[in-house]
């Protein structure tokens, strides 16, 4: 597995060092991880692309079916003795993980920046996120526990059990390469199960340095095997009868297409989908702070995120005084490539995405919605996979930027008469990720968190990602799951339970009794 070195970022500074960079890069190529060593078979690759130049800089080797085979094989053999382990002492392994991935932190933001062209804070912060969700994972004993009720009946006692799974895939998004593999996999191995990773062939890298630093610290050989592909991987390992469960976050169609295979072949599936967040600004709102907030909601990570605000609903007559003010912030957007400091917005993952993003931008205008910034004026004479940040006005539901997930630096705004008007747009999209308003009305914030049809919510907070002692998960098809990604609930989907009734009743009592059972006293 050969990695980018990169110089420190005091070299970075400027595009011109940044250029010449680029051209020291070397190839590199991303194999599989199976039973604790490399797995080169391949019959399939693809290539890895730095989007800030748009140019190649290494391939990713595709796992073949016998590959696959073999490392649920493995992990189905190393799931005996693992999750045969005690608690405490798979918590006492997630924190030695936690310290040996702090010790790769620069590798691994560099990583970030050069695959996914996320901006170095961007990236950082990622990275911290990850770091408190292995805490979180290794505080397994604080929710770990299970029901228990004494005495339900004639000396009868009844205890949820609870116990691993087996085998657990998990399967990431591009956008989050540091957290979300580690969501899976902590979450995964700290309940007793082995774990597969199928990461973005987009950003692959990460991920397999992950499986390095696992074996670091001390986890045993197949427990954490990886598998890298596309699509064929992902299906072949959701129908897998030796895999118990896998969890996905991706795109809505994808989510659901998996929860019904799913389904069909009794796997345990959490598939969180794609989201159109809303943010609701009313008439008492501070123009200028809810500004702020939908230029960083939307424009942070290229609009790259599940989180990211990407419908602003204006109520009243604050509508003109309010994208006006939106307008007057983008032009300070500093766009560029992730490996100069200066950079607040940096590429889309792909050539192919920008395409896409750009296509929505074109349908805005014929279909009656004003193009306030068109971000392609920017990014048009810019190298790379750069779409410039884009302001869009008057849309309205039924129009192609309204309805779909574009997944980029593109807000619309839509303008309501009333709150009921907004709540009603708001209501009308199938996703349901997140939303926020922004008031200063108690009663009103009181009514509309009652209300609102979303999974994660915020006043006055754009970006409402709650910290890992609470609940993560979509909504209406953003979500096709029972449980959450994180929180109190995403116990449940690693785990599952039995209920054990016992009693220990004097012989003598013992008698023939064909009856239903009831309660003695």
């Amino acid at each position: 597995f050969l990695m980018i070195r990169r110089p420190p970022r005091s070299t970075l500074s400027s595009s011109s060092a940044a250029s010449d960079v680029y051209k020291r890069q070397t190839m590199y190529t991303v194999d599989n991880f199976i039973n604790g060593k490399s797995d080169t078979a391949s019959k399939n690759s693809s290539i890895i692309v730095n989007p800030s130049y748009g140019k190649e800089i290494g391939k990713v080797l595709y796992a073949t079916d016998e590959s696959l085979n073999l490392a649920v094989e493995t992990s189905l053999k190393a799931f005996n003795a693992w999750s045969q382990t005690g608690l405490s002492f798979r918590a006492e392994l997630m924190l030695k993980f936690r310290q040996e991935l702090i010790k790769k932190s620069s590798e691994i933001i560099d990583l970030c920046t050069t695959e996914a062209g996320k901006t170095y804070p961007d990236a950082e912060a990622e990275l911290d996120r990850a770091v408190q969700c292995i805490t979180h994972a290794a505080s397994v004993q604080h929710f770990y526990p299970s029901h228990l009720s004494p005495n339900v009946a004639g000396g009868i006692d009844i205890a949820d059990r609870r116990y691993p799974l087996g085998v657990v895939v998990g399967v990431g998004p591009f956008n989050f390469p540091i957290l979300i593999p580690i969501v899976h996999s902590s979450m995964a191995l700290v309940t007793g199960n082995t774990f597969i990773s199928k990461p973005s062939e987009k950003v692959p890298s990460i991920s397999r340095l992950i499986a390095e630093i696992y074996k670091d610290a001390g986890l045993p050989d197949g427990c954490f095997n990886l598998l890298n592909g596309g699509k064929d991987v992902v299906e072949s390992l959701v129908c897998h009868k030796d895999v118990a469960a896998l969890a996905f976050i991706g795109s809505t169609p994808a989510a659901k297409s998996l929860k019904m295979l799913g389904v069909e072949n009794n796997t345990k599936v959490q598939a969180l989908g794609g989201a159109k967040n809303h943010m609701i600004v009313l008439p008492d709102a501070d123009l200028d702070m809810a500004a702020d907030a939908a230029v960083s909601a939307s424009f942070g990570a290229a609009g790259q995120r599940c989180m990211a605000v990407s419908v602003v609903v204006a109520v009243g007559d604050i509508a003109d005084d309010l994208v006006k003010k939106i307008k007057e912030r983008m032009p300070n957007l500093v766009i560029g490539k992730t490996d100069n400091s200066d950079t607040q917005l940096g590429p889309v993952i792909s050539q192919e995405n920008k395409d896409k993003i750009y296509s929505f931008i074109e349908t805005a205008e014929p279909e009656g919605a004003s193009l306030v910034v068109d971000g392609r004026e920017v990014s048009d004479a810019m190298e790379g996979c750069f779409v410039g940040a884009t302001l869009i006005d008057n849309v309205k539901p039924g129009m192609s930027v309204y309805e779909n997930e574009i997944f980029g630096p593109v807000l619309s705004f839509v303008r309501a008469e009333t709150y009921e008007d907004a709540m009603n747009i708001t209501h009308s999209h199938k996703l349901g990720n997140g939303a926020a308003i922004f008031t200063r009305d108690g009663g009103v914030a009181q009514k509309w968190t009652n209300e609102i049809q979303a999974g994660s919510i915020g006043i006055n907070v754009p970006i409402p990602l709650p910290t890992y002692t609470h609940s993560f998960g979509g909504w209406k098809d953003s979500g096709f799951s029972e449980t959450k990604a994180f929180g109190p609930s995403s116990i449940d989907f690693y785990t599952k339970t039995k209920s054990v009734a016992t009693r220990w009743p004097d012989p003598k009592d013992s008698k023939v009794d064909l009856g239903f059972p009831k309660n003695d006293k």
